[in-house]
């Protein structure tokens, strides 16, 4: 079953089932059980092509992680028809398997650079999961904030900044039940998403809604997360907070967090675009208490002062 589930190959395996269970629990159980054979047959059929399907196929998602989004497009278009017969069929068991693969989808049109195809697909798995998210949101919960936050990443990157902003902060408010529960699980995302919607929101320049973002995502990453688990964007997140108090003339307070974000960022070369945009607010800060920086940067980074602090 690695091609697509055509109409007819759907009608075939249907009737092949209810003939087979219908057979079968005659012979077993007698004429009265036939009728429900052929009933339960079709359902039990379908079950099995999928699970043949999801076990014999490649993973679409192992090909995106291993930077194939080529392969997991071409792999996902075979398979897309399939799920969604299958999720029009029985959908309490296939939907959230087609949302799924639509993510994927969405992950892998993004990579190739294809937005608004990437966007689309995003926006129907979006859909699917508020769904199902209204009628079980334990188990669907998790599924939607991941949804709306690569939703919002799409729309920004579309330069629908109010549309990207609405939806981070749905997830954002997910994100934060969900931690409440299990915290190890979900801090970190939600700092991710924290640490996103404070340099939108400062884009629009709404530095107080930043402001208050960006510092959760900072209490976050200093004192409710282990070193080993602290998201990529800790970084980002004390260096922003440190430009916004310097926006504030908040001189003292952002000094630490500079020098924070500087050590931190400094480990990792993909990072070092932080390091040149958070130069201007690094200088001011420096040059409003001399003292007190030379003093804080040795302590947070190991090191002395750079020498164009003085320049």
């Amino acid at each position: 079953m690695r091609g697509e589930l055509t109409r007819g190959t759907l009608t075939a395996i249907l009737a092949t089932g209810a003939v087979a269970f219908g057979a079968g629990a005659w012979l077993l159980l007698g004429p009265v059980w036939a009728i429900a054979g052929a009933l339960l047959g079709p359902l039990v059929a379908v079950v099995v092509v999928a699970s043949g399907r999801a076990f014999t196929a490649p993973d679409a998602a192992t090909l995106l992680d291993n930077d194939q989004p080529g392969e997991a497009i071409a792999r996902l278009r075979n398979e897309m028809p399939s799920w969604r017969a299958l999720a029009r069929i029985w959908p309490g068991q296939f939907r959230d398997a087609l949302a799924n693969r639509l993510i994927v989808q969405s992950g892998a049109l993004q990579a190739m650079n294809r937005g608004e195809e990437a966007l689309r697909t995003a926006d129907e798995a979006v859909a699917i999961y508020q769904d199902l998210a209204a009628e079980r949101p334990g188990k669907y919960g998790p599924d939607l904030a991941d949804a709306l936050d690569h939703q919002a990443r799409l729309l920004a990157a579309d330069d629908r900044l109010a549309e990207a902003l609405a939806a981070l902060q749905v997830a954002v408010r997910l994100y934060r039940n969900l931690a409440a529960a299990d915290p190890a699980r979900y801090l970190p995302p939600l700092a991710e998403c924290l640490t996103c919607e404070a340099g939108w929101l400062a884009e629009i320049e709404l530095a107080g809604d930043a402001l208050a973002a960006v510092h959760e995502a900072t209490d976050i990453c200093q004192d409710k997360l282990p070193w080993q688990q602290l998201p990529s964007c800790a970084a980002r997140a004390m260096l922003l907070e440190g430009e916004l108090l310097c926006g504030q003339a908040r001189y003292r307070e952002a000094a630490r967090l500079l020098a924070t974000g500087w050590r931190m960022a400094a480990g990792h070369q993909q990072q070092q675009d932080l390091l040149r945009d958070a130069i201007p607010a690094i200088r001011s800060a420096y040059r409003a208490d001399p003292g007190r920086f030379t003093a804080i940067w040795p302590a947070e980074t190991g090191a002395e002062p750079p020498d164009w602090l003085s320049t």
